[in-house]
């Protein structure tokens, strides 16, 4: 009975590498290392520049999500009503309150191209159905670093670890810490900078970290082994880092269940899933002002 189970699942697997939807080694063996990555990203943020959004409301708005897992085979149509990020994207542009989106990671749902190039294309401003262009925040997630896709993230989306400061018209400011855990670690040099980030911190009004692995293991939400997770001693210095600072918020995803801890004075929040199977799909609402609130929203059938 045994070797009939693992006759079957040997074919499924070959039926699936064969449609291009599961690149069997791409799962485990990762061939992009973050401290290349991490260096790439840095060495494209010196050249271009820390994104500063200026003359924002003293309190404002952020929207964020996770895990769209899109692919080319599931044949959905951007900017449609199966198209949920777009759909996530437009209710933030439609709030006049709200001043960008995050995506935490886990864009593409297979290899190749193609589920980038859809991702992208959903982020596209249309003036037909939204209020105003406000840009999308990206990170890579754990299926970003399998089956060589990191080259088609960097193609897009050029740098997954890296600030955004936001300024308000009454001269405070809040730091966004954008991370790259799609290996399962931060890594050392990546560590290093977000330590260094974070000796600013008294700068700041507000400061949010926003990674895609969720630190904690509970009985409620599902083991995804074998993606990736922190190493436990890594997690211990990450929370120790976000708590020695004295982090606002936290914000993760991976396990495509909603979920918040808190732990050593921080809040660490998970989000829910854009993936076809959670319905409905809902998404972070975080209100920035002299204190940090969130909640969650569910997205509209409507367009």
């Amino acid at each position: 009975m045994k070797t009939y189970h693992l006759l079957i699942l040997t074919a499924i697997l070959a039926f699936a590498t064969s449609c291009n939807r599961l690149d069997v080694t791409g799962m485990i063996i990762n061939r992009s290392d973050t401290e290349e990555r991490v260096a790439e990203w840095l060495d494209w943020n010196a050249q271009h520049g820390i994104t500063t959004i200026s003359n924002v409301p003293d309190n404002y708005k952020v929207y964020s999500t996770s895990d769209c897992h899109y692919a080319a085979s599931n044949g959905f149509v951007t900017h449609s009503i199966d198209d949920r990020l777009y759909q996530f994207i437009t209710a933030e542009r439609n709030d006049p309150d709200a001043i960008f989106s995050i995506l935490a990671g886990d864009l593409a749902n297979e290899s190749g191209e193609e589920p980038y190039r859809l991702v992208n294309a959903s982020m596209q401003y249309n003036a037909s159905t939204q209020a105003k262009d406000d840009h999308c925040f990206v990170i890579m997630g754990n299926h970003d670093a399998y089956f060589d896709c990191a080259q088609y993230y960097k193609q897009y989306f050029h740098t997954s670890t890296y600030p955004v400061v936001v300024e308000t018209q009454s001269g405070a400011k809040d730091l966004f810490l954008f991370l790259d855990s799609s290996n399962g670690t931060h890594g050392k040099r990546q560590m290093d900078w977000l330590e260094e980030q974070l000796s600013h911190r008294n700068e700041y009004r507000n400061c949010i970290v926003i990674s895609h692995c969720w630190l904690f293991r509970t009985s409620y939400n599902y083991t995804t082994t074998p993606a990736a997770n922190l190493p436990e001693e890594e997690q211990y210095a990450f929370m120790d880092l976000m708590s020695r600072h004295d982090v606002s918020l936290v914000v993760m995803g991976h396990f495509h269940a909603r979920e918040q801890r808190q732990f050593g004075g921080i809040t660490y929040v998970m989000t829910d899933n854009l993936n076809e199977g959670q319905l409905p799909p809902s998404y972070l609402i975080i209100s920035c002002g002299d204190k940090i609130e969130y909640e969650y929203a569910e997205i509209s059938a409507r367009l």
